[in-house]
């Protein structure tokens, strides 16, 4: 089951049945999960029904949560158990890394690649319109331009790969990774900020006291996030009517991903000798910086 093909499986529903599955040694009965996430009650009028789950059979929502942790490849059913696929994540950065790292390495045909297939197409028309114009972006308009984008759901499981249905899951989970923000104040549209994503792995990129070049990071991310610059996503968002950043030039998102980590102190960039040699940022008067040819983790550099 598609991580956006249902509302109950949102992620921290999804990490709250992994971690009841990993407390009790990696191995549980279905229905003994199902007491537990989803408990019975005695209402008023002597009815009984389970919490949050009134509309349905008790336990059947869990047992869709189930689906997408056994499509994310983190739980397998075996007769009337549920088990563990793989070493469970045991905190909900865990988590957030392992989905993360699980969605990068998706095929293209893959139902759940439409997640970060539509994160690039955000970043590509982030770089063409400008923020403002996604975050004020009505979410039916903002769900009809990335299906038109997307085009068809090549598995059958959907005509359309997204829809205003699939919008809510989705931002959910991009906001869950570290990937923007789907609460701000007056927003109609979702804020994608891949600054806490990629502070995360930053410690799978440099080394504590290493300084890099700037094109040699800026490679790697394209590697690492290929919902980024240089990365494939990024780059099929791109060829699709949506500008690239100039060629030696960061795109929007990625230059206020590099300035937020800076102000944080995660990382240091500087400028050393030939500027040709550096990378330059998207132009912003109000910061100082706006080209590096090396970076090094700052003081605020977490290399755990």
């Amino acid at each position: 089951m598609s991580l956006l093909a249902t509302p109950t499986g949102r992620p921290e529903r999804v990490y709250s049945l992994v971690s009841l599955v990993r407390t009790f040694g990696g191995r549980i009965r279905s229905g003994e999960a199902k007491e537990w996430l989803a408990p019975q009650y005695r209402s008023a009028d002597g009815l009984s029904s389970s919490d949050d789950e009134r509309d349905t059979k008790p336990g059947e929502r869990v047992q869709e949560v189930f689906r997408v942790a056994r499509d994310l490849r983190l739980l397998a059913a075996e007769k009337d158990d549920w088990v563990g696929a793989r070493e469970l994540p045991a905190t909900r950065r865990d988590f957030a890394r392992y989905v993360h790292a699980h969605l990068c390495c998706l095929p293209p045909h893959d139902a759940d690649a439409v997640l970060l297939r539509a994160y690039a197409w955000c970043a590509a028309y982030i770089e063409c319109h400008g923020v403002a114009a996604l975050v004020e972006k009505p979410a039916k308009d903002l769900a009809t331009q990335i299906a038109a984008a997307l085009g068809r759901n090549s598995t059958g499981e959907d005509e359309k790969a997204f829809n205003t249905t699939k919008l809510p899951a989705w931002k959910d989970w991009m906001a869950y990774l570290g990937l923007g923000w789907n609460d701000l104040p007056g927003a109609q549209g979702f804020l994608p900020d891949p600054s806490r994503r990629v502070e995360d792995e930053l410690p799978r990129l440099l080394l504590p006291g290493k300084r890099v070049d700037a094109r040699s990071f800026v490679a790697a991310i394209g590697g690492a996030f290929p919902y980024l610059d240089g990365g494939r996503l990024f780059d099929e968002a791109c060829s699709k009517g949506l500008p690239a950043p100039p060629v030696g030039q960061l795109s929007r998102i990625l230059s206020q991903t590099m300035r937020a980590l800076t102000e944080r102190g995660v990382l240091r960039c500087e400028m050393v000798g030939d500027a040709q040699k550096g990378v330059g940022l998207f132009s912003d008067p109000l910061s100082k910086l706006n080209a590096f040819s090396h970076l090094e983790p700052g003081e605020g550099f977490n290399h755990v």
